[in-house]
Formats: structure tokens, C-alpha cells, sequence
């Protein structure tokens, strides 16, 4: 009989067959047992013939003997990275005690998940550490000796913003093992208790900042995350979805608002209702002005819509019903609002990257 997994690693496909063999090459090469740990691979209704790809390329690995064994798992429509990583969970093995997810555009360095496991399992129980996550880094700077980082978690600002952890630094500021406020979900490691507690993704976000919703959630309930330096992932920076697209342009504005309107204490978003209203302003004007992209805006009125609104305000009531933590230490996590200098920097810093 084979044995059952300890680990479920999550990827979801999208049109990316390109990047999915040296993805799998790469968690054939990990340290950690190929016999504790499985592949949930969702394809999320591509039209570029992955699936098909995939069972000829590695029938083998579909066996149940295989090890590691990966489940293909087909849609027949996109269902977002939110919905997609949903069914992923539904068919990960229950003898899983952790829950990862992955990108289908990065290639995790070989100690990767165990690192993450090993981070995990060192910790008591009763310190409730619900995720862990490495650095997740620029693909091409493979042959430097301190790469730029791509994410090394979430971080989040007084203004609502909630951005990629230490971008663009190099791997050797950022050496050292601490606590974050939350993952990034291209490449991470959640504890399944954690999950089954305050659920997974929000399907109606469809894709983007779905993790820090998330990092709220379990942030909210008193689970806390770490980052593991050890855990090293090169990443294609938007491989799947286009950096500056008109849809995750939409996405981004709409589910911004979603993420604090679920997650913020009520003395918080007093508090600090200022700055996220000056965020948003702002980035509103540079947008439709500068950029003439009016897609930032349709998704912050969407996001207003009342249908939407019910909805949200029910998570919310539950959400806050679950909170063991005190506002006073949640703000503690929150760094200070960008100045409009520095806001400008980062609407450039978004444009040249949509560029390239």
C-alpha cells in the first residue's frame, strides 16, 4: 500500500504549459521525501493543451504508486486563483496535516519544502503558527550570488495597502527568520488545522490579493506566520497573469476594498479611514489622468455594489465574531501610509514592470 502524504502542494495551470515541466522537475528534486508528500494539480480550463500535455509527459507520475504522486484535476473553466486552489483542496488526501501552494511559474530550489515543514513542525503547537513562507525570487539572477526579491511575504500599511514584503531588496538583507503578518500564496506552506478554522480563499475574489485576505483572517484569529530564508523559489514575476493588465488592474481596486471592508476592526477603519480614502483618491486620479487606464476606478465602484456589499458585510460579521486578537496589536503590523512621492514611485515602479 502506499503511504499516505503528509504534504499537499496545490498548483493551479492556466495556459502556462511552458513553465510546468521545469516546475514538477523541480519538486521531484526536493529533499524532503517524495513519499510524504503529494501534487494536486488543477488545470483551470486552459486552451493551450496542458492537460493533454501533462498525461503524456508525466502518465507516470498520475499512478498511485507514484512518488510523488500528482493528481490532475480538470475544470472546464477558469475558476480564478481563488476557486481553483479551492478545488485543489477538496481533493488533497485528509492524512495531509499541511497544505502548500504554488505557483505554476516557479521553480522551488530543493530544500524548499522542507524548510517550510521543518519550520512548522519545530514550533509547539500551542504558538499557533498557521503559515510559513521563504523568498520567492526574480527568475534570471540565478547566476548572482544575492538575487533580488521578488516577495518575501505580505506586508500591510495604514492606507489599506498590502504589498509584496522586502521587493526588489537583495536575498542577503533579508537572511534572517521572523515573524510576518502573512504569506504570499505563490509559494507557501499553510497548517490545515489553520484552514479548517477560518476557511481558504474567498472564491469571489477570483484572483489577486486573495492571500492577504487570508493572512487577515487568520491574523484576526489569533494564527501568526513566519518567514523561513531557507525556503527559495525563483519566480517568472507575473508569468501567468500580465503585470499592468486592464483585468488585474480591475482586480486589484476592487478586492483592496474587499480585503479591509472584511477584515479591519471597526476602531481601525475610523482610525485610519483618511489615508485609505486618500490612497484611493490618488491612485484613482493617476490612473485616469496619467495613465488613462480607468479599469483601478470600475473596480473600486464594483467593489461598492450592494449586492457585493451584503455579502461582504456577512463575512464580516462572522469574520469579527472569530477576532481574538486586540486592535492594539493589530496595528502593530501596520507600517506607515506612502507619502505622495513615494506613491508615485510605486504606480512607476508597476508600469515598468508592466513594460517589460
Amino acid at each position: 500500500m502506499p503511504s499516505e502524504p503528509e504534504v499537499s502542494i496545490i498548483i493551479l495551470n492556466w495556459n502556462g504549459r511552458g513553465f510546468l515541466e521545469p516546475c514538477l522537475m523541480a519538486l521531484q528534486a526536493q529533499t524532503f521525501p517524495a513519499s510524504r508528500f503529494e501534487i494536486v494539480l488543477v488545470e483551470n480550463g486552459s486552451t493551450d493543451g496542458s492537460a493533454a500535455w501533462l498525461r503524456t509527459r508525466f502518465g507516470d507520475w498520475l499512478k498511485e504508486e507514484a512518488k510523488p504522486r500528482l493528481k490532475l484535476i480538470e475544470l472546464s473553466e477558469n475558476q480564478g486563483f481563488a476557486g481553483g486552489n479551492l478545488v485543489g483542496l477538496e481533493h488533497c488526501h485528509p492524512s495531509s496535516r499541511y497544505i502548500a501552494t504554488l505557483n505554476n511559474d516557479t521553480e522551488a530550489q530543493s530544500g524548499w519544502l522542507a524548510a517550510l515543514v521543518a519550520a512548522l513542525e519545530a514550533r509547539p503547537k500551542q504558538e499557533r503558527w498557521a503559515a510559513v513562507g521563504g523568498a520567492m525570487l526574480f527568475a534570471g539572477e540565478q547566476d548572482k550570488a544575492s538575487p533580488r526579491i521578488a516577495s518575501a511575504g505580505i506586508e500591510v500599511r495604514r492606507d489599506g495597502l498590502a504589498l509584496d514584503r522586502r521587493i526588489g531588496e537583495r536575498l542577503r538583507e533579508v537572511e534572517r527568520e521572523e515573524e510576518i503578518f502573512g504569506v504570499c500564496a505563490g509559494a507557501a506552506l499553510y497548517r490545515r488545522e489553520a484552514l479548517d478554522q477560518v476557511g481558504f480563499f474567498d472564491p469571489a475574489f477570483f484572483a489577486y490579493l486573495e492571500d492577504a485576505d487570508l493572512a487577515w483572517r487568520l491574523r484576526l484569529a489569533g494564527w501568526r506566520s513566519l518567514y523561513v530564508p531557507e525556503a527559495l523559489v525563483w519566480h517568472e514575476y507575473s508569468g501567468t497573469g500580465k503585470q499592468g493588465s486592464p483585468f488585474k488592474s480591475f482586480q486589484l481596486g476592487r478586492n483592496r476594498l474587499w480585503t479591509i471592508f472584511k477584515n479591519w476592526p471597526a476602531p481601525m477603519l475610523v482610525r485610519y479611514a483618511c489615508a485609505i480614502l486618500f490612497y484611493d483618491l490618488a491612485a484613482s486620479i493617476y490612473t485616469l489622468l496619467l495613465r488613462r487606464d480607468p479599469h483601478p476606478l470600475r473596480g473600486r465602484l464594483a467593489a461598492l455594489h450592494p449586492t457585493h456589499l451584503r455579502r461582504i458585510l456577512a463575512q464580516r460579521r462572522q469574520i469579527q465574531r472569530q477576532r481574538t486578537i486586540a486592535v492594539s496589536e493589530l496595528k502593530k503590523w501596520l507600517g506607515r501610509s506612502a507619502s505622495p512621492l513615494e506613491m508615485l514611485a510605486l504606480r512607476r515602479t508597476a508600469d515598468t514592470k508592466a513594460a517589460k
